[in-house]
């Protein structure tokens, strides 16, 4: 491990405090890494934020890479911007009560999104983000199977503290150790990238969440579906399923067989997608009654029984939406949502472009970043997943990536052609496109 980690720092001590960050932030829940230290106002000081704040110095003070990629106008920052900014003011303005999680929240997705733009300019720095991502993601997942096989939890909810969540969050990096076990030049790498898909793979299995499971499916797929070696691809993805049904719990089976939208709930499992329906009919009605402006951050669990009647009689009390999309549309309002889908859009037309390109290592990273949004996208429907820092980490780095490719194409090849079609004319158009 201590060669390892001088391998992710050697030569560049102030790009080390990125690396601490996205350390970190995988830990962010982890009573050491997330403890409270003060308050700020309503922003509540963590060591994860400390080492944001010491990134984003490092990243306005440091010199740029030699060679770095060229920053490219792009739209993620002012519809991140508009989509932090516009349900905070619009609950400060209603006198609503100050959501302080989220605004903690935004702040830290804003020092991640600045020195993530400005740091990870080159192919080196961000395949070794990508390392740091996969082992932080790999350490927690231990923690998973200490829950199983040592505290015999049935459930293990790992370090997110909730399974779901931490299912979504294994989803997400699971492409990226994938791409390591496939791609990584060295291999050493190689070597980490195979455990790392075999632990983060089983502990996704561990966690029973029936939406990380499906979002596991539909990534799966996915690869399948845009991979050059869809046999192999096929094989490779079948065996992992065969793997995986055989080392699933018993009760896993039974949590998908127990899948009830109406009547009356037999077990926990038909309570649970009973109230998820629920919930979606509440927040379906908040949008209908609040479209531009929503109900307020944070408010949707304290007012949901007031948009369905039905939610107490099925779960006994209220939860938040379970859905990211009616979550975001009931409290924040249709703008902020279509910020949202925005950014999710461009963060994947980013990985799409790049891929399309076809150069080796990048274009497949590409790729396993764009797996990991549509694993999202699929999870979000039934998990209010919208602080969820691998998301935000992704779609930062999706505009990076086509930054570093277009670099390494060099600026010769991006001149407009304007004669007879050709293959170079051909390929010189799909790069325009992309740039």
């Amino acid at each position: 491990m201590l060669v390892v980690t001088i391998e992710l720092v050697r030569g560049d001590c102030l790009i080390s405090f990125y690396y601490l960050l996205i350390l970190m932030a995988r830990f962010h829940s982890d009573p050491r890494f997330g403890v409270p230290l003060f308050h700020i106002g309503p922003i509540l000081a963590t060591p994860v934020k400390f080492a944001g704040l010491f990134a984003v110095l490092a990243a306005l003070l440091g010199a740029p890479p030699h060679a770095g990629a060229l920053r490219r106008p792009n739209g993620l920052a002012p519809v991140f911007l508009i989509f932090a900014t516009l349900p905070v003011l619009t609950s400060l303005a209603f006198g609503l009560p100050i959501p302080n999680d989220p605004i903690s929240s935004f702040i830290s997705f804003g020092f991640l999104f600045v020195c993530t733009r400005l740091l990870i300019t080159t192919e080196d720095r961000l395949v070794r983000s990508v390392r740091v991502i996969v082992l932080a993601t790999t350490l927690g997942s231990l923690w998973l199977y200490k829950q199983h096989f040592l505290s015999h939890v049935s459930r293990p909810d790992g370090i997110e503290g909730d399974c779901n969540y931490e299912a979504l969050t294994l989803v997400m990096d699971l492409p990226l150790a994938v791409w390591m076990a496939a791609h990584e030049q060295r291999s050493i790498w190689r070597r980490i990238g195979i455990a790392s898909t075999v632990v983060i793979g089983i502990a996704i299995v561990l966690t029973q969440s029936r939406a990380g499971l499906i979002a596991l499916a539909a990534a799966g797929l996915t690869t399948v579906l845009y991979s050059r070696r869809k046999r192999f691809a096929f094989a490779m993805v079948s065996a992992a399923v065969l793997l995986l049904v055989t080392l699933a719990p018993s009760s896993l089976f039974a949590r998908f067989h127990n899948i009830a939208l109406s009547g009356a709930a037999q077990n926990g499992d038909e309570v649970s997608t009973r109230t998820h329906f629920e919930l979606v009919k509440a927040g379906l009605n908040m949008i209908e009654s609040h479209p531009i402006f929503g109900i307020g951050l944070d408010q949707f669990k304290t007012v949901a029984p007031q948009y369905n009647s039905n939610l107490f009689q099925v779960a006994g009390r209220s939860y938040i939406a379970h859905n990211t999309y009616v979550q975001i549309g009931a409290e924040c309002g249709l703008p902020a949502l279509v910020c949202f889908l925005l950014l999710l859009i461009q963060a994947m037309r980013n990985c799409r472009m790049t891929r399309r390109l076809s150069i080796p290592g990048i274009s497949d990273l590409a790729l396993a970043m764009q797996v990991s949004l549509i694993g999202f996208c699929i999870a979000g429907v039934s998990v209010t997943a919208e602080y969820v820092t691998a998301l935000w980490i992704l779609i930062v780095l999706s505009q990076n990536l086509r930054e570093i490719a277009l670099a390494k194409i060099g600026p010769e090849l991006i001149a407009p052609v304007t004669f007879r079609k050709s293959p170079d004319l051909v390929a010189s158009r799909r790069i325009n496109r992309a740039a």
